[in-house]
């Protein structure tokens, strides 16, 4: 079974909450065909990063982290320095439910 078949792009619009016609499958097939034919192509010449396990140094047994330590804060003016808008020490964002601010 290929990626691109019938039923995979289904699966793949359903899971990406996708409401696709016939014709549109049709149609996204063969892009997606060249999308994941360039995957191959990066997966071949770039190996994947190594990731650190759980039981890495720096952990002194499985499931520890390290302690927290506490560090002081950026200094209000420079945190503030590159709010497009400030008020009274805070940034202003615009008011995302009930309208504007």
């Amino acid at each position: 079974m290929s990626a691109t078949d019938p039923e995979s792009l289904r699966t793949l619009a359903n899971l990406a909450r996708l409401e696709l016609g016939e014709d549109e499958l049709r149609a996204f097939a063969p892009e997606l065909e060249r999308i994941l034919a360039a995957f191959e192509v990066l997966a071949r010449h770039a190996p994947a990063p190594a990731v650190a396990s759980p039981a890495s140094p720096g952990r002194t047994r499985p499931g520890h982290t390290r302690e927290d330590e506490p560090l002081p804060s950026l200094p209000r003016e420079r945190l503030l320095g590159a709010a497009p808008a400030r008020e009274d020490g805070f940034f202003v964002v615009p008011k995302t439910v009930g309208g504007v601010r």
